[in-house]
């Protein structure tokens, strides 16, 4: 098959950011597929473009043909230049996309919900079948998270979802609670798959831990004999991560001096939280840059045990986060705040903890309980890995993915 991949925030392991789409890109490729992805340069920038046309990048990797359209994004702007950002970019995707040649299906992934448009768009022009990918579900979480207050405008959106489903040849979800958001639309279960978001063993292989710079971090932040809590990815304000500050504050003020987090990223909350930090001159609290992917196995390994934080809001409940499954790749217990499918894992298989993310302190006791256990916390690592490799693998989902694209293209007539 002669493949199109629609992804606005396209990423290899240079980048920050999830590469769910770069695996399932590269397994297409190996599987004898022809892949062509048309995204921004947002997280291409480490990349050396093999040539440039106009406003747009090429690039050849892993067998992927990328075309990169230049994009001023960042995760500091604002509403306004993010909607620009996505209708640039909803109107460019539609005209590269149409000068590819004998496209036989076309693959979309969210978010945003406007990357359906040129999908759909796309699909009538190269008469071909397209699958909708279901990231998060737009644009329910932005309007209970208060960014979209119109109701013409919510309306509109909500509309937009509508039809985008009802236009898909298939729509693959990445939760439970992502399936449940799409079906009360009037959609059929059978046009209804769960891929959930994939644990990466390959990358996550001891093998790609570097000591050397895990000492050096060890070193730089006075982290020998500490009891280590890490928060690995996005700090967007959906992550509420002021929750992990009023933990801190709670450990000093019971005098808990050997706990420390190290939270790692970057994002729109991230000024306020390192100033409010030292406003509060907290000690037990570490804020690092924004790394690349292939350095958070190492980051990883040293924690004795993460946490993916959202706040309490019911549609963040639907998540599947790229650092809760991060964590599970790499064979570490996970602490969830959010009362929903991540924290049905955690209790299910043993290989975590939940606390309320209105509750601080419920954090703060645990970490405590813990600090003392740190065998026995690293002692779970080959149990969450086999649970990684069984449930959640790589492998397994691209495998299902292949599943799904090849039986839309036979129904269509296109393979």
């Amino acid at each position: 098959m002669n493949i199109l991949y629609l992804h606005q925030y396209f990423a290899t392991l240079s980048s920050s950011t999830s590469i769910r789409s770069f695996i399932f890109s590269k397994k297409l490729a190996e599987s004898g597929h022809k892949v062509t992805v048309i995204t921004t340069d947002a997280f291409m920038k480490q990349e050396k473009p093999y040539k440039m046309t106009n406003d747009v990048k090429y690039f050849h990797i892993e067998g992927i043909e990328i075309l990169a359209i230049r994009s001023d994004y960042s995760n500091f702007l604002g509403k306004k230049a993010r909607i620009m950002e996505f209708l640039k970019f909803m109107r460019k995707a539609e005209q590269v996309g149409k000068k590819i040649k004998k496209i036989d299906l076309i693959f979309a992934t969210s978010t945003p919900l406007t990357i359906g448009i040129p999908a759909m768009r796309l699909s009538k022009k190269l008469s071909a079948p397209f699958v909708f990918e279901v990231r998060d579900l737009w644009p329910e979480a932005p309007i209970q998270m208060g960014y979209i207050k119109s109701k013409p405008l919510q309306y509109a959106l909500r509309k937009i979802e509508k039809r985008i489903y009802k236009k898909a040849a298939h729509i693959i979800c990445l939760s439970p609670g992502m399936a449940d958001g799409v079906r009360s639309n009037g959609i059929s279960d059978e046009k209804i798959s769960v891929i959930p978001n994939l644990a990466d063993l390959e990358l996550f292989s001891d093998e790609n831990v570097n000591q050397t710079l895990q000492d050096e971090i060890i070193k730089k932040w006075h982290l020998e004999n500490q009891f280590v809590i890490s928060h690995i990815g996005a700090m967007g304000e959906a992550n509420g991560l002021q929750y992990l500050l009023d933990a801190c504050e709670r450990l000093e003020k019971q005098n808990v001096t050997d706990i420390k987090f190290l939270i790692v990223g970057s994002g729109k909350t991230k000024p306020l939280l390192v100033s409010k930090s030292e406003k509060q001159n907290l000690q037990n609290i570490i804020f690092e840059d924004m790394i690349e992917k292939k350095d958070v196995p190492t980051f990883l390994d040293l924690a004795d045990i993460t946490i993916t934080s959202f706040l309490p809001k019911p549609i963040l409940a639907t998540n599947s986060p790229n650092k809760f499954f991060d964590a599970l790749a790499a064979g570490k217990p996970i602490i969830v705040n959010s009362a929903g499918w991540t924290k049905d894992i955690v209790e299910k298989y043993k290989i975590g903890y939940y606390v309320d993310a209105r509750n601080p302190q419920e954090l703060a006791d645990l970490l405590i309980e813990l600090k003392n256990q740190k065998a026995m916390l690293r002692g779970l690592k080959m149990e969450i890995k086999t649970i990684a490799e069984n449930e959640f693998s790589a492998t397994k989902a691209s495998t299902e993915l292949l599943e799904i694209l090849e039986n839309v293209a036979t129904e269509k007539g296109r393979k």
